[in-house]
């Protein structure tokens, strides 16, 4: 832990290490970064491409509408019975040891 100091002397030597010591070094690392910052701020924004979806005509939907239903209900309920979760974290305990000793003897 550091030590207190109640001294008026000791005070002003640690006012003046933070002023003339400690604040330009703080002023020159603060300017760095803001430099930096600024460098990072005028440079052009990279474009994200959105990925395109595939848009399936309605000609082809309506006509195979009937055995996609069929599939997608049978898929809903086997998933949804795999995936049905509680919101609670599951913990992995470890198995407690089986082996048991013999009580000792009382001496005597």
């Amino acid at each position: 832990m550091a030590k207190s100091i109640r001294a008026s002397v000791g005070k002003r030597n640690r006012a003046n290490l933070r002023t003339k010591v400690f604040g330009p070094v703080v002023d020159a690392r603060t300017e760095r970064l803001a430099a930096k910052l600024q460098e990072i701020a005028s440079q052009p924004r990279p474009q994200v491409e959105k990925p395109e979806m595939d848009v399936e005509e309605d000609n082809t939907a309506n006509q195979d509408s009937a055995a996609k239903d069929e599939k997608m209900d049978i898929d809903v309920k086997a998933s949804s019975t795999k995936t049905r979760k509680s919101g609670r974290v599951q913990k992995n305990k470890k198995p407690r040891n089986s082996i048991v000793f013999k009580a000792r003897p009382a001496k005597g």
